[in-house]
């Protein structure tokens, strides 16, 4: 399959990487923060300064020094003196790694996400429902993202090409249900959204297995997005990867090969749930420690 050369790609460019000029999102408590740095290195996928970390998220530099240090304590990151470099440890790792083995029966779910943002040439995103939003749990660029995107940004659930495969998974009532709420409390947008075109959208990603959205979220992006064939406890999965919207006609065609290649090598048909890989169980329960 070939895909059309992205004048935007520029192969000097790590695989994973996001906007500096743009801040992952702003101070809400201590809690918000520490998951935020954690992000930020799964992105990055390297060490950071103190500096780097604080100008990517829009940090207090001297707050976010006693953040990173906290968390070193802890053991989540791994303090390089001598270079003045945080980095992530295996006990973060070990943090969704059971969560991960239940999603996928075969292979990696970041080489997934990879494989879709390196032949593609543009940006993958993984999400899942959040509320009345779609909410993006991992992101790959190909590029630099001009749009930031970051991991934990919400999407409307009912204009977001994402948003609408993850609502193709429920009843017509609940799609309804959905409209009505968010018709009633979304500000954002000057027009409510039409709960019967919706339907129609709808009805043709569940027969075709893709949902779009065009200029309706983002001016200029397009997403053309499809089901992940697995679930963590009931919740689904929706992957979609954007485009200009210019480019939109051209490509997606050639998308949308590229989505069911990537499912067939990493979700191969048969594979079932008494096949994934079993999650070790500790035999003891959580260690509690009594005060005498």
């Amino acid at each position: 399959m070939d895909i059309p050369q992205n004048p935007f790609v520029d192969d000097e460019l790590p695989l994973t990487q996001v906007a500096a000029e743009l801040p992952y999102g702003k101070p809400v408590g201590s809690l918000h923060r520490a998951l935020e740095v954690l992000e930020l290195f799964a992105v990055e996928q390297r060490s950071l300064t103190v500096g780097e970390i604080a100008q990517r998220l829009g940090y207090p530099q001297s707050s976010t020094s006693v953040l990173l240090h906290g968390l070193s304590e802890l053991g989540y990151l791994q303090h390089d003196r001598h270079a003045r470099t945080f980095m992530p440890t295996l006990r973060v790792s070990f943090l969704g790694n059971w969560v991960h083995q239940l999603v996928l029966a075969q292979g990696s779910l970041l080489a997934f996400m990879e494989m879709l943002a390196s032949r593609s040439g543009h940006v993958a995103m993984l999400a899942m429902q959040n509320g009345l939003h779609a909410q993006y749990i991992h992101i790959v660029s190909a590029r630099s993202s001009r749009v930031g995107l970051k991991p934990g940004l919400l999407r409307p659930l009912c204009r977001s090409a994402v948003g609408k495969v993850l609502l193709s998974t429920q009843s017509d009532e609940q799609v309804l249900r959905m409209v009505r709420n968010v018709n009633a409390t979304d500000v954002d947008f000057p027009l409510p959204v039409d709960g019967k075109a919706l339907l129609a959208e709808i009805l043709e990603c569940r027969r075709t297995g893709f949902a779009f959205s065009g200029d309706s979220v983002t001016q200029g992006s397009s997403v053309i997005a499809t089901r992940v064939p697995a679930d963590v406890g009931g919740q689904a999965l929706a992957v979609g990867i954007g485009v200009h919207t210019w480019q939109r006609e051209e490509l997606q065609q050639s998308i949308m090969d590229l989505l069911h290649e990537a499912l067939a090598t990493h979700f191969p048909a048969g594979a079932s749930g008494a096949e994934r890989p079993r999650v070790q169980v500790p035999q003891a329960g959580y260690a509690v420690f009594k005060t005498p």
